[in-house]
């Protein structure tokens, strides 16, 4: 969606670790860890960096930064052929002086399976349906009781994963589920 892409880049840029960050929190339920305070910002000097491929790369041979950037940018490099508005891109803007750079969107998941474009990510994703499910459910029933849900809910949340799953993970019976659930009804 456009304005997903959009809110996940500052008007003029993308940004891989912003986009993979997003799709975590937000898709998936699977926020990285916040990075230490003594971890820098991608390292300022990146001479010989072409790509911001290549400025993360140099930025994750640090072992501080290396863990939850296997796990943040491969989802955001699937994102990357997605301009700042969502629009299809091929290419980088080209530098006042240069030619545009191809954008890569391979990745490896932190589960090592690779991907070659955001056609083969989607069918990924497709792969972590009960993760996905899951989220979407806690998130339903946070904003139908207005708090979040708990260890206390988790057996109710567990239950109504079963039963969703049995019908087929429709987000029509999902979200019958959510308002008949006693988590909805006794709050």
């Amino acid at each position: 969606m456009g304005s997903v892409l959009t809110v996940s880049a500052n008007g003029i840029e993308t940004s891989p670790v912003t986009r993979g960050v997003w799709l975590l929190e937000n898709f998936l339920g699977t926020p990285p860890p916040q990075p230490p305070d003594d971890v820098p910002a991608i390292d300022p000097d990146i001479r010989g960096t072409t790509t911001i491929r290549d400025q993360l790369a140099k930025h994750r041979e640090l072992p501080t930064c290396y863990s939850c950037h296997q796990k943040i940018d491969p989802p955001g490099f699937a994102l990357e052929n997605f301009n700042p508005i969502g629009q299809w891109r091929v290419n980088y803007p080209a530098p006042a002086k240069g030619k545009p750079i191809k954008i890569d969107p391979y990745g490896t998941t932190d589960s090592g399976q690779e991907f070659t474009n955001i056609v083969e990510f989607k069918k990924l994703l497709a792969d972590k349906e009960d993760l996905v499910v899951r989220h979407l459910t806690t998130k339903l029933l946070s904003y139908a009781t207005g708090r979040q849900m708990g260890a206390l809910e988790r057996e109710e949340l567990d239950e109504l994963l079963l039963q969703s799953q049995k019908s087929g993970n429709h987000i029509l019976d999902l979200m019958h589920l959510v308002v008949q659930s006693e988590i909805f009804r006794s709050f």
